[in-house]
């Protein structure tokens, strides 16, 4: 009777600071699962760059969205605008402490938000011009503004205590491809997925004077999405541009360029 109840004893002990040692319930997504239609080559590749790309031409039907729940809503968006021409990217940023998450999941799901909601640190980011063999800057201007009509009025970026299920706010930028323009940029959240969009508001010139894209011609979405495996980042940069040919191809380059510099920033701001 006594070794039993010594045994039960040392087992209650075990089981209690095993059940102690467990992180707190978290809902880090599946790498697996969110990667499950990647071929096993293309899931080698992002495990080992950390990074796949796909460009569209003439059509634009996205092939690397990962299985979110608004993964309709977003290739709606897409397809709805008939949007011809751009490129999407899934990137791993392996690196992503997913102990702290599991550990305060809600405080980090907070940072994650509020760091895409920093508009005015977009301002003065870098790409590498392969065709000039050079570090450029993307974004000359960025900052939150209250409408349309007023572009100079720069307001502080937009933090919140609490995330909410949708928002939106209006952005003017300029860049070194379309100048100056507005767009609204919307925020969707599904824990623990962020989603945002950017839509242009304004027409869009290239290089200042050739006419590119209407006014919601062009849409920049964003997920993010912490996983088991670090955190997975997805990308699309794209557009219902003029048809001309030199256009197109040195829009191509300017597309990839705005996603690969989107991404490098936003792990800037979470590190």
């Amino acid at each position: 009777m006594i070794k039993r109840t010594i045994a039960l004893c040392l087992l209650s002990t075990f089981i209690s600071v095993f059940i102690t040692a467990l992180p707190a319930d978290s809902d880090i997504l599946s790498f697996d699962k969110m990667t499950s239609f990647l071929s096993s080559q293309q899931k080698s590749d992002l495990l080992n760059t950390g990074e796949l790309t796909e460009f569209h031409f003439s059509s634009f039907d996205p092939l690397l969205l990962p299985d979110v729940g608004m993964v309709n809503e977003i290739r709606s968006m897409v397809l709805k605008e008939e949007l011809n021409m751009g490129i999407e990217g899934l990137f791993l940023f392996k690196d992503f402490d997913s102990a702290a998450y599991n550990a305060n999941p809600e405080t980090t799901k907070l940072a994650l938000y509020n760091a895409l909601r920093s508009v005015s640190t977009l301002e003065g980011i870098e790409y590498y011009s392969a065709s000039r063999e050079e570090m450029r800057t993307l974004f000359v201007e960025s900052w939150m503004i209250p409408d349309l009509d007023s572009a100079r009025n720069r307001l502080s970026d937009s933090i919140v205590t609490t995330i909410p299920g949708k928002d939106s706010f209006f952005i003017h930028q300029k860049d070194k491809s379309f100048g100056r323009h507005e767009s609204v940029m919307e925020f969707v959240y599904s824990s623990p997925v962020i989603w945002s969009v950017i839509i242009n508001q304004t027409p869009m010139y290239y290089k200042g004077f050739l006419k590119a894209m209407n006014p919601q011609q062009l849409q920049i979405h964003l997920l993010v999405m912490p996983t088991d495996q670090g955190l997975l980042f997805y990308g699309i940069s794209a557009a219902d541009t003029i048809n001309i040919r030199a256009f197109r191809e040195k829009a191509n380059n300017s597309f990839y360029n705005r996603v690969k510099a989107l991404y490098a920033w936003y792990i800037g701001r979470i590190q």
